[in-house]
């Protein structure tokens, strides 16, 4: 799968990868994303043959290359899936300029992708799984017992530096291949 994201800069991402860390000794069955790995998806692009990805940049380059860094900030952790059993928690984050939501048209429109009517700026951190039998989570240590613990925490801003080009790779360890990438004007 193919897809535009906004690479984090490394303070936030490290501040996150922190914070990771003290979740995941919550001990809750989960696929965790690596820190490097994090990064802010502003369209999905979905399957694309190799001519499709070749000729893309070029039709990004115009609408890239006026791309602001938006202001954001951590605004604790959300979920799709719901928070007692999670398909996948994020780090939400707030779009204090709404300036994430206009990328996110700007390349829609530019694309011609259908705009996503719930878009909401995030960085994923990991993709729970179901505990087996043999896994009762401690007390007070639970999915919900998590989400309530760090729903609305603030953990700074979120700079971003890149729009990047990505394709996922398949198979165990799945990490994401950079085809292409634009610096981000600055705010």
């Amino acid at each position: 799968n193919h897809f535009l994201a906004l690479k984090l800069a490394d303070a936030p991402r490290d501040r996150l990868a922190q914070v990771a860390e003290r979740f995941q000794a919550w001990d809750l069955p989960a696929s965790w994303i690596d820190p490097e790995d994090y990064h802010l998806t502003v369209a999905f692009l979905g399957e694309l043959d190799a001519d499709e990805a070749h000729l893309l940049p070029s039709a990004i380059d115009l609408v890239a290359s006026g791309l602001r860094r938006p202001l954001l900030r951590f605004s604790g952790i959300g979920a799709t899936g719901g928070r007692s059993e999670p398909r996948a928690v994020f780090a939400a984050l707030e779009d204090i300029d709404a300036r994430c939501a206009d990328i996110h048209l700007d390349l829609c429109a530019g694309l011609e992708l259908p705009r996503d009517q719930t878009f909401a700026p995030h960085v994923t951190m990991c993709h729970p799984r179901r505990a087996g039998a043999w896994q009762t989570p401690a007390p007070g240590r639970t999915w919900s017992d998590l989400f309530l613990a760090n729903g609305l925490a603030d953990w700074g801003t979120c700079e971003t530096t890149d729009l990047v080009f990505y394709r996922r790779r398949e198979g165990p360890g799945s990490r994401y291949e950079v085809l292409a990438d634009w610096p981000l004007v600055a705010a």
